[in-house]
């Protein structure tokens, strides 16, 4: 007796899976998906449960993942005990590559989907490398979810906004209906330019229920390939080899041995600062703030323009940074916050009102800072701002709390001696 070969994309969705649910933390709310990848998800959190003790709730976007969590013994609420969930891991069809845009539906459920995932605090979705491309719409069709009333009038409307639209069959020839008793069109427009304007105009169609164009809502995507685990969050180029593979996650024995923490991933930019700070998020579970985000949109122009920013400019900055990090403390959340804090006055700043955050600071040589960030796509700051950047630059001094680490060695490295040397502090 021969058995074949487990398919490559399976593994690799396993792995992303896998390593997804290690950011599931105990009394947490999950939204948990609907498709192949998003049962691999439901199986690890049954593992969990059984194995770690793991004390959570969900709650299913379909029939079928609702009987799976039950046979894994995963306890489901509902929106009328909980109206936000903590986190949602789920699967998509496609996924656009500088933004995150994600197509999804195509297993049927996306209605459901879709509540559950504007309804978490952050969407996680897990994928293989295959997943990947440049502009939506190119490797399948858009799922549009519609009322089977008119659903011919319906669409009529989807094809004159340049689709080739057929209705959803099963292998005998009937209708598929969704678990909400809906119909589904897929929709193929070829490359979507502008998904935006697409899904306004999809949404003005008298009959759609919703559509499978998932927009500015995944906070990142944890994909697996033949390169290993890597980490996509929105506005970031994905390297079509995933270079930025992260450590493995050691899961419960990390999130329990360190104290939870406000930590400032600190440096230059091209230091690297975020992937580390992914991959703390990915091992302790702790909130995560990119403080390029939280830069006032005249900061990023001056900036994107290569005119370096004035203290006059950062105060502002600053304290928002502080005020996200004062949020986390009073909830006893941890943190972990990206932000150069360059000159001591500005770490002050982020220590006012009684804080004191761990400063962890990513050093390295202009020439392999001027490397990486010539590499580096997607960014707004240019790399001819790296000498002011450096010049600004006073490390954390003794009696400054703080962790110093060569930026030159491997993602893992710097994660495992933090995790380190955070437990001793």
């Amino acid at each position: 007796m021969t058995t074949s070969a487990p398919d490559p994309a399976s593994v690799f969705k396993k792995q992303a899976a896998e390593h997804a649910v290690t950011l599931v933390r105990d009394g947490m709310v999950v939204g948990l998906g609907t498709g192949s990848t998003a049962a691999f998800v439901v199986a690890a959190l049954g593992r969990r449960i059984r194995d770690e003790n793991l004390h959570i709730s969900a709650i299913p976007t379909s029939d079928v993942t609702e009987q799976q969590a039950l046979s894994e013994g995963i306890p489901l609420t509902t929106f009328g005990q909980h109206t936000v969930l903590d986190i949602a891991i789920d699967g998509a069809d496609e996924i656009e590559t500088s933004t995150l845009n994600l197509v999804k539906g195509r297993g049927g459920a996306l209605l459901r989907e879709k509540i559950v995932a504007s309804a978490a605090k952050q969407l996680v979705i897990v994928a293989d490398t295959s997943k990947y491309m440049d502009h939506l719409g190119e490797s399948c069709p858009l799922p549009v979810e519609i009322v089977p009333f008119g659903w011919e009038l319906t669409i009529s409307h989807l094809a004159r906004l340049g689709a080739q639209v057929s209705v959803r069959k099963n292998r005998d020839g009937s209708f598929y209906v969704t678990d909400e008793k809906n119909l589904i069109a897929d929709c193929v427009f070829g490359p979507i330019s502008d998904p935006d304007a697409l899904s306004r105009n999809i949404y003005a169609i008298v009959g759609v229920i919703e559509h499978g164009l998932f927009l500015h809502m995944a906070e990142r995507a944890i994909i697996a390939g033949p390169e290993g685990l890597s980490v996509a969050t929105p506005g970031t180029s994905v390297p079509q080899h995933l270079a930025c593979s992260l450590p493995p996650a050691t899961g419960k024995e990390s999130a329990l041995s360190v104290p939870k923490q406000l930590l400032v991933i600190m440096g230059v930019s091209g230091s690297g600062k975020t992937t580390i700070a992914l991959g703390l998020q990915n091992e302790l579970g702790w909130p995560y703030q990119e403080g390029d985000h939280l830069h006032p949109s005249h900061n990023v122009e001056k900036m994107a323009a290569g005119t370096p920013l004035t203290d006059e400019d950062r105060w502002p900055w600053l304290e928002r940074c502080r005020e996200w990090m004062e949020n986390c403390a009073t909830r006893h959340s941890g943190a972990i916050l990206t932000c150069s804090a360059l000159k001591r006055i500005y770490r002050d700043q982020l220590r006012a009102s009684g804080l004191n955050p761990v400063f962890v600071y990513l050093y390295s040589t202009q020439d392999a800072l001027s490397q990486r960030m010539e590499k580096r796509k997607g960014h707004y700051m240019p790399a001819t701002l790296l000498p002011s950047q450096l010049q600004t630059l006073e490390p954390p001094q003794q009696d400054e709390l703080s962790i110093a680490i060569d930026a030159a060695a491997s993602p893992s490295q710097i994660i495992a001696t933090v995790i380190h040397k955070l437990r001793t502090l």
